[in-house]
């Protein structure tokens, strides 16, 4: 079973490749790096997390528990509830692809 510390590194591998601003990072890397989130998590028997990560996953930077964490402070992750929330940048009144269901 994968442990917790595993777990919150993967964590900030997602948020690191949500960034919208981030220009290097395409539309089809976004969807790699969330349906490899998506495996993980979905393991079986499915992989453990501290309760820190929950916050750190939905909010990225604006968690609480980031401003404890001397590798975050320096960085901007967007999480999961400001991911989604993204507007296109080619449709107007659209959010991205990787944001869309």
């Amino acid at each position: 079973m994968p442990d917790a510390d595993r777990s919150a590194i993967e964590i900030k591998i997602l948020l690191r490749n949500l960034d919208p601003t981030k220009t290097n990072i395409k539309h089809k890397d976004r969807l790699r790096k969330l349906q490899k989130f998506r495996q993980y998590v979905s393991a079986n028997p499915p992989p453990e997390f501290y309760d820190d990560d929950y916050p750190m996953l939905l909010l990225g930077s604006e968690s609480p528990t980031a401003d404890e964490d001397e590798d975050l402070m320096r960085v901007n992750l967007f999480g999961l509830v400001r991911a989604v929330g993204c507007p296109s940048s080619d449709h107007k009144d659209s959010l991205k692809r990787s944001a869309r269901p």
